[in-house]
């Protein structure tokens, strides 16, 4: 099994959001890939493996758990494979056999295609915001598929600098898998930005 760790979402050594990204031969156990993501001790760690000519089946393991989907692990995945193999469009399937499409651009930029999920209304409690430093909140929903709460705020510095209490976070809600805040971007190259507290 070959390892990478790779930052996503930067241009700069050490910088973005790193994951760990294992390409893997054989099949893992699932007690393997957890003791491997628990020492790793990325947010995530990817685990993919070659099924046919361009997909690979994927799998998310955070320090404690495995999870259905990740953004920044799949991006990661993808540029490994786009470097070391030279193809240029990728189908992972993730352990939900949920497709996720990624392709590179002629500029180098990778294209990454996710499933939309329904949310629902729901009032996020005082003392999850309190932990995530967030004064006040221009909508709140939630993903009973991901079991994840999406908070918006109004400001993208603001979502930026957001240190969250996790000893707090953990103790403000039960039954979740995280919790996501975003916020509009102030960049007009961007419509968003999010962060993603497991």
């Amino acid at each position: 099994m070959k390892t990478f760790f790779v930052d996503s979402f930067t241009d700069q050594k050490f910088k973005g959001n790193p994951a760990a990204v294992c390409l893997t031969e054989t099949e893992l156990s699932n007690a393997s890939m957890q003791n491997i993501a628990a020492e790793i001790g990325f947010s995530e760690t990817a685990f993919i493996k070659k099924t046919a000519a361009n997909t690979y089946s994927i799998r998310f393991f955070t320090p404690k758990k495995e999870i259905p989907l990740c953004g920044h692990a799949t991006l990661a995945s993808s540029k490994i494979i786009f470097d070391t193999t030279g193809i240029d469009s990728i189908t992972f399937i993730n352990c939900e056999n949920v497709e996720l499409k990624t392709r590179k651009e002629n500029d180098g930029k990778i294209v990454m295609q996710f499933p939309v999920y329904d949310t629902e209304e729901i009032e996020v409690p005082k003392a999850m915001l309190d932990a995530l430093g967030i004064a006040a909140t221009i909508n709140t929903r939630f993903s009973p598929k991901n079991k994840i709460i999406l908070v918006e705020i109004n400001d993208a510095d603001t979502l930026g600098k957001l240190s969250p209490d996790f000893t707090a976070l953990i103790r403000s809600y039960c039954g979740i898998n995280g919790v996501l805040v975003t916020a509009r971007s102030n960049n007009t190259d961007f419509d968003f930005h999010y962060r993603y507290f497991v």
